[in-house]
């Protein structure tokens, strides 16, 4: 069987398509993309967590900071974390400025409603981001704190330029 030099090309442009498809289809599956609704989260309500906020950690960590720029309430990933506790995602939102918490399933912790909503929170991860005044303004749902470089990218307002190309340039290469 001989194929001539335009089957050739015709096959080779076939592969190439379903190569390109196959890596789009795993990007969407790996990155977190925001909504605007998730079950009983909508853009523009309060946040869990704000400003002078009272947690069930110990002192000097028992309320959220008042000069935090923005905050990040993340449910269903990390046991109870806070900040650069949890990682490079922590390590990351705390150099821009802001305040994480992190929560699996644990009690009293609040969780939006979604338990009465029928969501397991043991199995779903869902991030939210707050701005300064509390107000959410980014949904992730399935986004684990490992993905708030990623993130952060697209809430860029909530913080000076300077800082997020600083913050930026410290982390390591896979996250850039």
């Amino acid at each position: 069987m001989c194929f001539t030099f335009a089957h050739k090309i015709k096959i080779m442009f076939v592969l190439s398509v379903i190569v390109i498809v196959v890596a789009g289809i795993f990007a969407w599956q790996k990155y977190p993309f925001g909504v605007k609704r998730y079950k009983t989260i909508t853009l523009g309500m309060q946040a869990v967590e704000g400003a002078g906020t009272h947690i069930g950690w110990a002192p000097p960590d028992n309320t959220v900071p008042e000069e935090s720029d923005f905050y990040v309430y993340s449910l269903g990933d990390e046991t109870m974390c806070i900040g650069s506790d949890c990682g490079i995602g922590g390590y990351f939102v705390e150099c821009l400025g802001g305040w994480l918490s992190g929560y699996k399933d644990i009690g009293e912790v609040s969780d939006y409603g979604l338990r009465d909503a029928g969501v397991n929170i043991n199995k779903q991860k869902i991030i939210t981001i707050a701005d300064k005044d509390a107000k959410i303004v980014g949904i992730y749902p399935g986004a684990s704190i490992r993905n708030l470089p990623y993130i952060m990218r697209n809430h860029r307002d909530l913080i000076p330029e300077d800082r997020f190309k600083g913050c930026s340039d410290l982390l390591p290469r896979r996250w850039k």
